[in-house]
């Protein structure tokens, strides 16, 4: 999940001013004082899209079990994410053979209420650390 994050992290560095980081390398000479109080604040925006949208991605993760245990989940469940159980519960297993739209679908709207929710989260404690230009 490195490539995602990369070009986004370049495009928000690019954005601060270079007069800004010429100042503060005037003042101080400590890098770390120029990280947190200058470079840190104005990369939050980026931080902030990078880090909501890797965590709705990270309760998508569902082709890679799929493909490597099946749809029963083998060895008993073990492998199982959010979004297999979902499918598995819903659509039916392969050993049982039993469907379940209900349980599947209650369970889909639970997903989709915790992800909103810790999303929403994320980007609002986030968004207070943001500093505009």
């Amino acid at each position: 999940m490195v490539g995602f994050p990369t070009p986004v992290f370049l495009a928000g560095m690019q954005r601060i001013p270079t007069e800004m980081l010429d100042a503060v390398r005037m003042e101080t000479q400590s890098e770390w004082v120029k990280i947190t109080k200058i470079v840190w604040p104005l990369v939050a925006p980026s931080a902030t899209i990078v880090f909501t949208l890797l965590f709705v991605g990270a309760f998508n993760w569902f082709e890679l079990p799929y493909i490597m245990a099946g749809l029963d989940g083998s060895p008993y469940g073990s492998t199982d994410v959010l979004g297999l159980y979902f499918y598995r519960t819903a659509f039916g297993n392969v050993s049982s053979g039993q469907q379940d739209f209900g349980l599947g679908s209650a369970l889909a709207v639970l997903i989709f209420v915790f992800i909103a929710a810790i999303a929403s989260v994320i980007t609002v404690r986030l968004r207070a650390r943001e500093i505009q230009i």
